[in-house]
This record gives structure tokens, C-alpha cells and sequence, in this order.
């Protein structure tokens, strides 16, 4: 049977790699700029093309075929990509519950926290952003995106039957990430507030709000100091998962 061209072989493997190129996280907290990303992205589908198992079926007759095939791709590195957002996110949702429970309350946002806007939440963000690359998660997706062309040659890639069921996962690992991150602060907040409704009902004269905001603002960053351990043994765990639900969504046609 005829096989795929090795340029398009390297140019499927790019459209497959675009999108998780563009998850990746920075150390600097600055996006990727474009050009980078797109350079990134046919480096890793040329280097791959040589050695990536290449397609039994013959090449799309024609353009309006090969179109589709490289959407598929596309639609397959997107998808792989918004897993790996969606983990990094978590990260960020847990900083702004936590700014909230500790009263550094900011202005929510809808993208990626700013750092002059919502300290914490960056904070969180870059935290596990330096963790990615330190645990060694990116060698993990890295594999993942290798591995996924022995499930679908380039060219052949699509969405797989489960996808969809892989992307509410991720939805759902991104709020449970955040909260379980978040959780120590929850339950100071809750002691601090219960046990300062308790003196305030037996000290009326008792000014416990202004008490209550200065201690919980103390205690929260205090915890928040010796937290990190608790944060990367979370952040290690969905690393660790990470290259099999990227791997989920990998069909083949």
C-alpha cells in the first residue's frame, strides 16, 4: 500500500503538535508568542517524521480530502492542549479561592490572572507552571504526543468515541485540583469564623470583624508558607495522569 510523504508527514505531525505547544506553561507567566509556537510545533513534526509509523492507507485523493484530514489533526492538538490548560488552571482556580478565604480578595477575571490585579492566583499559576518542568510532566507529554502516532499515523488522527468524556474529566480534575489545593484554607475560615461567632455572642462590646480579618489574613499567609509541599504532591499526582487522558483522546481512522 502506498505510504504518506515524509512532508506530509511533517506537516500532520505540526498540526498535532501546535496545540499542545500552545499549553505549554512559561517560567515568565508570558504567552508564547505565535511565530514561536508555530516553529515549535514543525520542529517537533519534522523531527518525528522520520521515525513516526506512517499511515497504511492511502494519502487524501483530494485537497478538499487532505483539508479535512489536517483538521482532524488540528482539532486532535487542541483538544490534547486544553487538557493540559485545563491542569494548569486548576492551579490558578485554587489561588483565587484561597485569596478569598484569607481576605487578599481582587477583581476576578476571566483569562490568566494578572499579576498587579490578582497576585495569589499568579502566583499559584507560575508555582505550577515551574512544577511542570520540574517533575518532569512535559517529558510526559512529550511521550504522550510520540506514543499517539502509534494509535493514529499522522494524517489518520482524529477525536476518539471518548473524547468528549475525556474532556469533562479534565473539567471536572481542574475543579477538584482547585479545591482540594484550597481546602486547608476553607476549613481555617470556617474555625476562624465559627470560633469568632461564638465571642462575638459572649463579648458583644467585641469589635470581632476588624479581629477577624486581621487574623485570618495572618493565619492564611502563614499556612500559605508552608504549603508548597502540600501543593506540588497534588500538582505531581495529575501530572502523573496527565500523558494517559492526553493518550485518551487519540482515535484513528
Amino acid at each position: 500500500m502506498p505510504t504518506w510523504e515524509p512532508v506530509l508527514l511533517a506537516v500532520m505531525g505540526s498540526l498535532r503538535a501546535l496545540g499542545l505547544v500552545s499549553a505549554l506553561p512559561t517560567l515568565a507567566g508570558k504567552a508564547i508568542p505565535a511565530v514561536l509556537r508555530v516553529a515549535l510545533a514543525v520542529c517537533l513534526g519534522g523531527l518525528l517524521a522520520g521515525v513516526a509509523p506512517a499511515a497504511t492507507i492511502p494519502p487524501p485523493a483530494t485537497l478538499a480530502d487532505l483539508a479535512i484530514s489536517a483538521l482532524h489533526e488540528l482539532l486532535l492538538g487542541l483538544a490534547m492542549g486544553l487538557v493540559i490548560r485545563a491542569l494548569l488552571s486548576g492551579a490558578e482556580l485554587a489561588g483565587r479561592i484561597i485569596a478569598g478565604e484569607v481576605g487578599l480578595i481582587a477583581a476576578p477575571g476571566f483569562d490568566a490572572p494578572v499579576p498587579s490585579q490578582e497576585p495569589l492566583p499568579s502566583f499559584l499559576g507560575f508555582f505550577a507552571g515551574l512544577m511542570f518542568f520540574l517533575l518532569h510532566a512535559h517529558e510526559g507529554v512529550l511521550a504522550a504526543y510520540a506514543r499517539s502516532f502509534d494509535i493514529a499515523p499522522a494524517g489518520t488522527g482524529r477525536l476518539s468515541g471518548e473524547a468528549a468524556g475525556t474532556l469533562v474529566a479534565a473539567v471536572v480534575a481542574l475543579l477538584e485540583l482547585a479545591l482540594r489545593m484550597a481546602a486547608p484554607f476553607i476549613a481555617l475560615n470556617f474555625l476562624i469564623t465559627t470560633g469568632f461567632a461564638i465571642l462575638g455572642r459572649a463579648v458583644p462590646k467585641m469589635n470581632v470583624f476588624i479581629l477577624s480579618v486581621s487574623l485570618r489574613s495572618l493565619l492564611g499567609l502563614t499556612l500559605l508558607a508552608g504549603a508548597g509541599t502540600l501543593f506540588a504532591r497534588h500538582l505531581d499526582v495529575e501530572f502523573q495522569r496527565l500523558p494517559w487522558r492526553l493518550l485518551e483522546l487519540v482515535g484513528s481512522r
